[in-house]
């Protein structure tokens, strides 16, 4: 009888293990996303910081919003919380550490540097996590207005990202 319950229990110990592998490897899905951001800030009296607002291409081709958080007392590194809505609904939001460097010889001109780590979402992204960079040049015209042109990429990760299609369409 021991050797019954020693073999049940080795069984069920076995079962668990692979259920729980399996619901690691479902919440494991990871999309590899890449697009374009062309980025305006934007009067938000409610964001002392700031405010913008973009188009974006690509996987997550939608709209997204970033609000500074934080700023560096020069003003070149700062923090955000940012979400993106996606063409389909879905909803993916980050926190983003944000670096801009000024380009020699141009006050206007600067190379920018942004890291997200992605919190959640909703729909497809929901539970979502995972990394997404991106680079490109920020210009701040003659009404102090800040423009982005960057490109992005990275990757999202969550039980449901992998659905249907992406938001290129």
């Amino acid at each position: 009888m021991k050797d019954v319950m020693k073999r049940n229990t080795k069984v069920a110990l076995a079962l668990c293990l692979a259920v729980l592998g399996t619901a690691i490897e479902a919440r494991a899905d990871c999309q590899n996303v890449s697009g374009s951001i062309t980025e305006t800030s934007i009067p938000a009296p409610n964001d002392p910081l700031g405010r913008s607002l973009a188009n974006v291409d690509g996987t997550l081709k939608g709209a997204n919003t970033a609000v500074i958080t934080s700023s560096s007392p020069d003003g070149l590194n700062a923090t955000s919380l940012d979400v993106f809505l996606t063409t389909r609904g879905d909803v993916l939001t980050a926190t983003g550490a944000v670096t801009v460097t000024p380009i020699p010889g141009n006050s206007s001109d600067f190379t920018l540097y942004v890291t997200l780590k992605i919190t959640g979402g909703s729909g497809k992204y929901t539970g979502a996590t995972g990394t997404l960079t991106y680079q490109g040049q920020a210009n701040v015209d003659a009404a102090g207005i800040f423009h982005v042109y960057a490109t992005y990429r990275g990757s999202v990760c969550g039980p449901s990202v992998k659905d249907d299609k992406d938001d290129r369409n």
